[in-house]
């Protein structure tokens, strides 16, 4: 039983890798490009408890509102809105909502 479950938690860690691979290179991506697809793949890949350090790192520098990190695209929505991606923030600097689509305000 405790070699079933040691193989497990190594399956569980091996196959984390992967998407955390996969964020740093759409984000990379996103970064040198500021595209839609990429922007999206990478807000795709995020862990729910993300940081807001973590989205930096991936990211790069948002747009800082205080309450909201924002990461423009090079795209224009037919409502002529730039489009990206928001991440909302509590009081207490925590991601608790994020979303990309166009943002018009």
């Amino acid at each position: 039983m405790k070699k079933h479950i040691n193989c497990l938690f190594l399956l569980a860690l091996f196959s984390g890798c992967a998407p955390k691979e996969d964020v740093v290179k759409y984000g990379q991506h996103y970064k040198k490009h500021q595209d839609f697809k990429s922007l999206v793949k990478a807000v795709e890949l995020m862990p729910t408890a993300i940081t807001t350090s973590q989205v930096k790192k991936i990211l790069g520098e948002p747009i800082d509102n205080g309450f909201d990190y924002r990461y423009l695209t090079d795209s224009i929505s037919p409502n002529k809105c730039p489009v990206g991606a928001v991440f909302n923030i509590d009081l207490q600097g925590k991601i608790i909502h994020r979303w990309v689509d166009e943002i018009c305000e």
